[in-house]
């Protein structure tokens, strides 16, 4: 993944050279690499449209053919084929961005190597500057940065970024479930997942810098309000 961080490291670099803010560099960088996945991303929200519209039929072959699985599978693709609906379209925009978490991780991890080499002074800047309350975006989002004088167990909980990016990712996916038509099992599966990603990004924000979680979070935002416009536009036209 070296690759991946060697250009995205180099974006990065290059954006904070002219912002001359770290923050706000990432904040930037979010904001292009959401504009660049926006057609994949409309793709994946038609492509749930097209699924809601025939999951009736889904069900209805699920429920006829309950006890001939090969049966069941063999014309729930007919079914796809007859309607031009790739069910693995939905998911290229989430594969696509996981190069990106991977090598932005590495990126914002050794930033003297990927996004200030050769340029030590560039690197000072960014590392020792703060960005809001938090005193440097390679390092964790704790409480500490908010609390400094409290209870070791309380000042090494995670921080406000990380907090808040749980609670949009939790919001994010909840709105995004409830405007997807999937079967009982699926549905089960993506409200434990609703549950589980956003603990998840609490406990990575112990470790993770809080760079790579103000990018989550920041990108979070902008799905959100770009789901927010779809919906309006998918009632829109009904």
């Amino acid at each position: 993944m070296a690759i991946f961080a060697q250009i995205f490291g180099y974006l990065l670099g290059a954006i904070f050279s002219f912002v001359k803010d770290y923050g706000i560099a990432i904040i930037i960088f979010t904001l292009i690499t959401k504009l660049i996945l926006l057609p994949l991303t409309i793709k994946q929200l038609k492509s749930s449209k097209e699924m809601a519209a025939i999951q009736p039929k889904i069900k209805e072959i699920q429920d006829k053919y309950k006890n001939n699985p090969e049966k069941q599978q063999q014309l729930t693709m007919e079914l796809y084929k007859e309607h031009n609906y790739n069910p693995l379209s939905g998911c290229l925009p989430i594969l696509i961005q996981f190069p990106i978490i991977i090598g932005l991780f590495t990126a914002l991890r050794q930033p003297e190597l990927y996004v200030f080499a050769g340029n030590p002074d560039l690197l000072k800047i960014a590392t020792q500057d703060a960005f809001l309350w938090v005193p440097n975006l390679s390092q964790p989002d704790l409480l500490m940065n908010v609390i400094p004088n409290g209870p070791e167990w309380l000042i090494t909980l995670p921080g406000i970024l990380p907090i808040t990016s749980a609670a949009l990712t939790y919001f994010q996916m909840s709105t995004m479930n409830s405007t997807s038509a999937t079967s009982d099992a699926a549905a089960t599966q993506m409200k434990v997942m609703q549950t589980i990603f956003p603990i998840m990004i609490l406990f990575w924000g112990k470790s993770l810098s809080a760079g790579l979680i103000l990018y989550w979070t920041i990108g979070n935002l902008f799905q959100i309000g770009q789901q927010y416009i779809m919906n309006r536009q998918v009632k829109g036209d009904a």
